[in-house]
């Protein structure tokens, strides 16, 4: 796996992995002692619902079109502070 900065991933879309697409990205969240990315803030909706958070552990792969999460993730996520 090579380095990616977050810029680069902003917007993206955040799919499961059957193809269901539950938003784009919009932030990460970083641990600030290890300065490891720990959670992944995608915004989803048509109508601007409330954005989820979504450990890295949920996460299968980072494509350059797309980042994949397990199908066992939906419903699981929790909303992100405003």
């Amino acid at each position: 796996m090579h380095p990616i900065a977050a810029r680069e991933l902003k917007g993206r879309p955040v799919l499961t992995e059957t193809g269901s697409k539950l938003g784009a990205l919009k932030d990460v969240v970083v641990d600030a002692d290890s300065g490891r990315v720990i959670e992944f803030v995608v915004s989803h909706g048509i109508l601007g619902g409330p954005d989820l958070l979504i450990g890295l552990s949920a996460v299968i792969e980072i494509r350059d079109d797309a980042i994949i999460v397990k199908d066992t993730f939906v419903g699981e996520g929790t909303p992100a502070l405003a």
